[in-house]
């Protein structure tokens, strides 16, 4: 009661509202004046708060063995009511998203996808194709049942599928009316996946590539498998941060953007997940106070891979993510999600989405701008604005209480005093309990 509600589709901030919920749906929500409260309701007083729709978290892997159990409560706990999951063993990941929805398990809402990629990828949860007869049949088997039914959300491609099946991956998936999102391969261009009907494109990088007068040759170079013992993510990010920072050609980057913008792909920069490589070792960075939250698995794989990265290493990788493109996506008009990337190294369920924020902010973007990145940006691409997105009747009951304005700064998405997620209520001594379930059972 008696709260100032954000419309993140305009801007407006509407003072003294009144929100009532009934069940996981929105019955109201207008003046407070104007609000007729059932007997027995549960009142939250809303005075000095604000309230936005819940985020989203559009780029996660977060449902994955030693991870599955704890990504869900870190997630809520932090106000991510929502997150696309791009690609685990799906069916583990449909599993979790209808223990979710049924109230068995807490967790985002969830949308889930299935991975496909080249055979350098050994990975065991990913389809393996090469020509454009295992790009068809990967959507097919990979979308629909046996009975036909639905199965994955969409379809996500990784970098090293051939050209060929990435041509029969898009036509298949257009066919059958399945979207498909994820990496440029390195056997097609940015131009070209957009032109093909790539719903989105994810992280800066591949971006970048497509912004550079050496596209052709980079491709060539990382694409072939034996340029890379496997598909090592810092090797990539700073071989690749070494080529392009001299090759930047402003003019063919317009054009590249210019495409994007009018085939309306949809870009999630993921700027999160390059920091660590960026900031070796930097505390601001690596958060070690979250690191009770992380299975020690984890973490050793985090530290395993961010070993090799020496202080020259971040002095490239700074140079080539200076963050320009963010800004210039959105001058241009290309749709921007957040995302994370989580659980890459030192990419927090949760916690990290608030820094993805942050830095979409310091990339150009105004706070409201980073905040529908993370709410109606989503319920936009997801086709979901009947449902989501924005503080309305009807409307599903995913919601945050804030204790500050984040128009006026976004880091004020992290002084979260309420989630209501699907209609369920986690004050600040459920999302507390949340947080400490998951450091217990860790130490165990």
């Amino acid at each position: 009661m008696h709260v100032s509600v954000i419309d993140v589709a305009t801007g407006a901030t509407h003072q003294d509202n009144t929100v009532l919920i009934n069940g996981n749906r929105i019955s109201y929500a207008g003046p407070a004046a104007d609000a007729k409260i059932p007997a027995g309701a549960r009142v939250i007083d809303g005075r000095g708060k604000f309230l936005i729709p819940g985020l989203w978290d559009m780029h996660v892997h977060g449902f994955v063995y030693v991870f599955s159990d704890f990504a869900g409560s870190l997630m809520i706990a932090n106000g991510v009511t929502g997150a696309r999951d791009m690609g685990y063993y799906i069916d583990t990941t449909l599993r979790w998203k209808a223990d979710i929805a049924a109230g068995r398990e807490i967790g985002p809402r969830l949308v889930a996808g299935a991975r496909i990629d080249g055979p350098v990828n050994k990975a065991r949860f990913v389809a393996h194709v090469v020509t454009d007869e295992d790009g068809v049949r990967a959507v097919d088997t990979l979308s629909r049942k046996k009975d036909g039914s639905p199965r994955a959300d969409f379809i996500k491609t990784y970098s090293w599928v051939p050209r060929a099946a990435y041509f029969g991956i898009a036509r298949e998936a257009k066919k059958l009316g399945v979207p498909f999102v994820g990496h440029v391969p390195y056997s097609v261009s940015v131009v070209e996946a957009s032109d093909a009907g790539q719903r989105s494109i994810e992280h800066e990088d591949d971006l970048m590539r497509g912004c550079s007068s050496r596209d052709s040759l980079l491709r060539a170079r990382f694409g072939d498998s034996r340029s890379v013992n496997a598909p090592d993510q810092l090797v990539i990010i700073r071989e690749q941060a070494r080529l392009l920072r001299t090759s930047y050609d402003p003019v063919r980057c317009r054009s590249v953007i210019a495409t994007l913008a009018r085939n309306h792909t949809w870009i999630t920069p993921t700027l999160v997940v390059y920091q660590p490589y960026a900031h070796a070792f930097d505390s601001t960075v690596t958060h070690p106070e979250w690191a009770k939250y992380v299975p020690g698995l984890v973490q050793g794989g985090w530290m395993r891979r961010m070993a090799g990265v020496t202080p020259a290493d971040s002095m490239v990788v700074r140079s080539y993510f200076s963050f320009d493109r963010t800004r210039d996506l959105r001058n241009a008009g290309v749709k921007l999600l957040a995302g994370t990337d989580m659980p890459q190294a030192f990419v927090y369920p949760g916690f990290s989405l608030h820094r993805e924020l942050e830095l979409l902010v310091r990339s150009g973007l105004t706070p409201l701008e980073a905040l529908r990145a993370a709410t109606y940006n989503p319920a936009e691409f997801l086709g979901a604005l009947d449902s989501l997105g924005t503080i309305a009747q009807g409307k599903l009951a995913d919601l945050i209480l804030l204790d500050a304005d984040p128009l006026t700064d976004i880091r004020n998405t992290r002084r979260i005093s309420v989630v209501i997620a699907n209609g369920r209520v986690f004050d600040a001594v459920a999302r507390a309990q949340l947080l400490k379930h998951v450091e217990t059972a860790l130490k165990h």
